[in-house]
């Protein structure tokens, strides 16, 4: 039994890297999706850990009170009608000083619309939804930036999404989200705050798919300095989109999941097992500090969309074990992040798993020397074997560089998680 389970383990790891294609890295997928819904954004390499969040959201509203995009109804002719309105969704991306928050935003139904105007967004439907958001840019980074204000509603997978409407069909021209003093397109003046509407428009088939999946709004990265993108700043805001008071209340209710890709990008829902946090246990490796925080074990079950990502775990269950690690860079190297691996030891020899870059964040790549972060480590177990494990150890490292050179000796950090 005992060797069985090792090699499971080891072929279990491979089968689901090959699903995910690890020739490629996780950017490949994300320029992928930018270029199906072409909106896609210049590159970047500054970076921080993407944020996922259920923000708290005490002003949201049902169907009901003030329209707050009136040009819906006069671009369109025809009839529109509040769903919903959520006043306060908590959704800030503050990107090393240039912060975009959405205020409020709102989903309205329009029935009757001019065919022209329906013919592209609505697919020839003169019935849809749309929404509209309510954002301010506040650029506190003391020096005049660049953003091509990206944002998204993720559907399915991270590929399946709905862009704002570059063309702003529906928002007037005054109420667009562009500075008041620079004419250059994108730019924000050092010191500017602007307020200003964007919009999506969903067909009545998107919007019911809406019901189908755990539907997230993305603030994309990309801030620079300069109008090529160089040096931007890299790592999305990924958070819940609440489209009813009902379904908003049911996803509140839930436990808040660490932000790995399972969770962000919809790879799969989450049923909670165990989870512990504020674990607070440091050791240091060389001149980086790393704090062991948390860890979440839960069982999995992938969306549709991505069945045949898993599909080689069998048809028992699979658990996901995701670690949550504080680093502290006190060092004078810059450390890659997404080079740096971790394993989990069984049952001390029963064996090994290695973590599945696959399924962890994207972000952040490196960790600067002097600079702070967090790192997500995930781990997969089909769940008739999990059942079987008492224990687990989890080594950290060896830390690398961007050469995938080793650091600091080539210490490594083990720690015990709760099991």
């Amino acid at each position: 039994m005992k060797k069985t389970t090792v090699v499971s383990i080891a072929l279990l790891t491979a089968a689901l890297l090959s699903a995910c294609g690890t020739s490629k890295p996780p950017e490949g997928e994300k320029e992928a999706a930018q270029t199906e819904s072409k909106t896609a954004a210049a590159g970047s390499s500054k970076e921080a850990t993407p944020a996922q969040d259920t923000p708290k959201s005490a002003g949201a509203s049902s169907g009901s009170g003030e329209v707050l995009n009136p040009n819906i109804a006069v671009e369109s002719e025809g009839n529109v009608e509040v769903v919903y309105t959520n006043k306060a969704p908590g959704y800030t991306h503050n990107m090393n000083g240039f912060k975009v928050s959405v205020d409020q935003y709102q989903i309205v139904k329009v029935t009757g619309m001019n065919k022209r105007v329906a013919s592209i967004p609505f697919q020839d439907q003169t019935d849809g939804y749309v929404v509209t958001a309510k954002v301010t840019i506040d650029n506190a980074a003391g020096k005049a930036m660049y953003y091509n204000n990206m944002y998204r509603i993720q559907l399915s997978k991270a590929t399946d999404y709905i862009p704002n409407d570059g063309s702003a069909t529906f928002v007037r021209k005054e109420d667009r989200l562009k500075s008041k003093q620079e004419t250059e397109t994108s730019k924000f003046a050092a010191g500017e705050k602007v307020t200003g509407l964007l919009s999506f428009t969903l067909t009545n088939e998107q919007f019911e798919s809406l019901k189908t999946v755990k539907p997230k709004f993305v603030i994309e990265d990309g801030a620079a300095d300069n109008s090529e993108a160089k040096d931007s700043f890299k790592g999305n805001a990924v958070f819940d989109f609440f489209y009813s008071e009902e379904q908003k209340k049911q996803v509140e209710s839930e436990p808040k999941f660490y932000p790995d890709r399972l969770t962000t990008d919809n790879m799969a829902d989450k049923k909670m097992i165990f989870e512990k946090t504020g674990i607070g246990e440091t050791k240091q490796i060389g001149d980086l500090k790393v704090t062991l925080d948390g860890v979440q074990y839960a069982e999995i079950v992938p969306t549709a969309a991505n069945q045949a990502r898993f599909k080689n775990f069998g048809e028992n269950g699979i658990v996901a074990v995701t670690v949550k690690l504080l680093l502290d860079n006190q060092s004078d190297k810059t450390v890659s992040l997404s080079l740096t691996s971790s394993k989990l030891r069984v049952d001390q020899d029963r064996g090994t798993a290695l973590s599945e870059g696959m399924v962890e964040p994207n972000h952040p790549r490196e960790l600067a020397p002097g600079s702070q972060g967090e790192k997500y480590h995930v781990f997969l177990f089909r769940k008739d074997e999990f059942g079987l494990f008492k224990s687990f150890q989890m080594e950290f490292g060896p830390v690398v560089d961007a050469d995938a050179k080793r650091l600091f000796k080539e210490e490594t950090a083990t720690f015990t998680l709760p099991r």
